[in-house]
């Protein structure tokens, strides 16, 4: 297990050398590259541009996606826009495919479900935001379950910026604010899903983390909430309390250095755990001789919640936006509604 873990480890590391850095490996790829692109091109003038490829929907959707590989903080941003929605006045529902999600058919998620089943953040969102949330391979589907079983009036896709299959009402593109778009490069020679330009069809670019002028977009930064146990959800603290006493840090996400870095920046005295994004954990990865205490992230918590480690917390994280921007996004979406 641990060998495994040190190779899912590597080739992320090799993976964010040759994305993130110079490396001639980048050009050796871009052959692949431009096939890619012509792959993607044909596929997306065929949904639209031929009749009756893409599917319009009875009720707006709002996707909130990327055109890079990796996380850019699509699910704090999806949770934020169900809470303001419905202050609004609005019934959102959420869409998710699950990363290493084993549901073939739409499911809509309860508390009993299992996250290695579900994905981790999907339960996040369902949780947090208090929406019907379906999980499915196929966007479609979901969407017409949110339609007819929970009568939603608004659909929020968690990613799926590049699914042309069915009409974006609103596209709302997350920047990771750090990492940018690396060598600018698409898949697999780069982490770009699309090209750059793409971003000046979405109705809003928002950089997480750290302005980015040059993009004319907004930026969402991460707002910490008190730490929950992950033995006992009720007994939660404030981040203050681990000022300047040593942590074993937990992160199994995109971009770990972010989560490293955000308890540095509240004086808090991390020794560094990172995992490659979506990992799953045995008890004995929480358990260490000492006795630090250990922090997780919340996606990483969700999938640890059985685990009976007492001296473990877990920390959320919301999304603080400009005060202008969900009224922007509201007022957008009436335009487009009515």
């Amino acid at each position: 297990m641990a060998e495994s873990r040190q190779v899912q480890i590597n080739h992320q590391q090799w993976i964010n050398r040759v994305w993130y850095g110079r490396s001639l490996i980048s050009w050796l790829l871009f052959p692949l590259s431009a096939l890619f692109w012509l792959i993607i091109s044909i596929r997306k003038w065929i949904y639209l541009f031929i009749p009756g490829f893409q599917k319009q929907f009875s009720v707006p959707i709002i996707v909130v996606g990327n055109i890079t590989v990796g996380g850019t903080g699509k699910t704090p941003m999806v949770i934020a826009i169900c809470e303001d929605l419905k202050n609004f006045g609005y019934k959102p529902g959420v869409v998710s495919r699950g990363y290493g999600s084993k549901v073939t058919n739409p499911v809509s998620l309860q508390v009993f479900h299992n996250p290695d089943e579900v994905g981790d953040e999907p339960i996040i969102i369902a949780r947090r935001a208090q929406v019907p949330v379906v999980v499915c391979a196929k966007r479609k589907s979901a969407i017409d379950k949110l339609i007819q079983e929970h009568q939603c009036n608004v659909i929020i896709c968690d990613d799926g910026l590049q699914d042309y299959r069915f009409l974006h009402d609103i596209e709302i593109a997350m920047v990771d604010g750090d990492r940018k778009f690396g060598n600018e490069r698409l898949l697999p020679a780069g982490p770009l899903r699309e090209k750059i330009n793409r971003l000046s069809k979405c109705d809003f670019i928002v950089a997480t983390a750290k302005a980015l002028p040059e993009l004319s977009g907004d930026c969402m930064e991460f707002q910490v909430q008190p730490l929950v146990n992950l033995v006992d959800p009720t007994k939660q603290e404030s981040i203050e309390i681990f000022k300047g006493k040593t942590v074993h840090a937990i992160a199994g996400i995109a971009n770990p250095m972010r989560f490293f870095e955000l308890l540095r920046k509240h004086d808090v005295i991390v020794i560094e755990h990172a995992y490659p994004d979506h990992a799953k954990y045995q008890p004995e990865k929480l358990l260490f001789t000492d006795k630090f205490p250990v922090l997780l992230t919340e996606k990483d918590a969700v999938k640890c919640t059985n685990f009976n480690i007492e001296n473990a917390w877990y920390l959320p994280v919301i999304a603080q936006l400009p005060d202008t921007f969900m009224q922007r996004v509201e007022s957008l979406l009436r335009g487009r509604n009515g």
